[in-house]
């Protein structure tokens, strides 16, 4: 099943009039009279064709669960303006769920990531991170791509790799520097 970060819940009903004030309609593609709780896709990748599969997954994902997704932010590689702005969204209420294809994002150390968790729960708002179902977990969520998993996990295996081998680079260049 699909995991959810629950972060915790308003203590006052949400007022999602807020968060559709802040957006423009133009932003969200819809006429703003949308049903459903309040979500936003964050996208964080290297190259444009993967924030455009990840939107594809978030999507799907928002429409098989009835969310009402009124925009989205994204960052490339090393940036976080789009997720300052998320945040800032989010600090002023009404959004339900931030919706990603994988926690932490490329952009975010874990350190960060759990910044960013707190951030989200002082604001109500819960994080659904969509890669986290595998096949094999059992029956499969409404909203899953076999081909979009797939191609989502073989992403995350290389940008592992990759991490690992410039903190391996990195390492090595200290010790020539050092010796």
């Amino acid at each position: 099943m699909t995991t959810q970060a629950t972060t915790n819940t308003p203590d006052e009903p949400y007022e999602p009039a807020a968060v559709l004030e802040a957006v423009p309609t133009t932003a969200r593609g819809d006429s703003g009279a949308g049903t459903g709780p309040i979500a936003i896709f964050y996208g964080a990748a290297r190259y444009p064709f993967e924030l455009a599969r990840q939107r594809e997954l978030v999507e799907d994902y928002a429409d098989a669960m009835g969310l009402n997704l009124v925009t989205e932010f994204h960052d490339r590689e090393g940036r976080q303006d789009g997720l300052s702005m998320l945040l800032d969204a989010c600090q002023r209420g009404g959004v339900e769920y931030v919706i990603t294809a994988g926690w932490p994002t490329p952009n975010l150390t874990t350190a960060e990531a759990d910044t960013v968790l707190d951030q989200l729960a002082a604001s109500g708002t819960h994080l659904v991170c969509l890669n986290a179902w595998q096949p094999g977990d059992g029956e499969p969520p409404a909203w899953w791509n076999d081909e979009e998993g797939a191609w989502i996990r073989q992403l995350d295996e290389l940008r592992s790799h990759e991490r690992r081998e410039c903190e391996q680079t990195s390492e090595t260049s200290k010790e020539v520097h050092h010796a």
